[in-house]
């Protein structure tokens, strides 16, 4: 599904990704946890093409984006940490606005999609209301519907719990899950361990801009390979 060689990304003299490689397999469900400024978010912008890469080789679905540039990126979704909702629309608008305008559906095909993903995230009675009128935790689902509209193979989760009140993180966490055992292949930055731990095949550390550690996540949360990883862990898990 995604295969990265020896990507570099800098910002100016900044190196914020250097020489990262990896393999995601088909359904896999990767996070990525580190200190803030590791580059997790970066790479899941250069994943996506939001961040152009300095040198590398990507492939999505085994398309190379260096001699395909968009077309790599057509059956990949993204939800950010920000909610990135079209603040004019109603739900329901922002749902259908990308299969429309981008896929071009017909109008009535992309509301009864739309329809369905809101009963998936338990959002059906939100359809009309505007995203002033939700709760943070409420955004964030209508923004996985909103990715999930456009029938990705590949969701990517930039930290999608971390602007929401403690008691809406749960929610949100939810409905990840739940994608989890519908064998949609993610890739999640997060901060939540425990959850990380419960819905991963696999755990990326990520240190300096590098991929420190690639493992199950039962080794990573119970046996650390590095005193690094263990620092990081404590350190997290006392904030909890």
């Amino acid at each position: 599904m995604i295969k990265a060689k020896n990507i570099n990304k800098s910002f100016g003299e900044l190196e914020v990704l250097r020489d990262v490689s990896f393999d995601v397999q088909q359904g896999e469900v990767i996070s990525i946890i580190g200190p803030s400024g590791s580059g997790k978010s970066t790479l899941l912008r250069s994943l996506i093409g939001l961040e152009e890469i300095n040198s590398g080789e990507l492939f999505i679905e085994g398309i190379s984006v260096k001699k395909s540039g968009k077309k790599a990126y057509e059956k990949m979704g993204m939800v950010f940490q920000g909610f990135n909702l079209f603040p004019h629309k109603t739900v329901m608008g922002n749902l259908i606005e990308a299969p429309i305008v981008v896929k071009g559906e017909k109008k009535e095909e992309a509301k009864k999609r739309a329809e369905e993903l809101l009963n998936k995230v338990g959002l059906t009675d939100k359809k009309d209301s505007y995203p002033a009128q939700l709760s943070g935790g409420q955004k964030q689902r209508v923004a996985i519907a909103r990715a999930l509209a456009m029938e990705p193979d590949i969701m990517l989760f930039d930290e999608p719990t971390s602007s929401l009140d403690p008691e809406l993180v749960g929610e949100v966490l939810t409905v990840i899950r739940g994608l989890a055992d519908e064998n949609i292949t993610m890739m999640i930055v997060t901060h939540e361990m425990g959850f990380a731990k419960d819905v991963s095949d696999r755990v990326f550390f990520m240190d300096h801009g590098k991929i420190i550690s690639d493992t199950v996540p039962e080794k990573i949360f119970v046996n650390p390979e590095s005193e690094r990883i263990q620092n990081f862990l404590t350190k997290i898990l006392s904030q909890n």
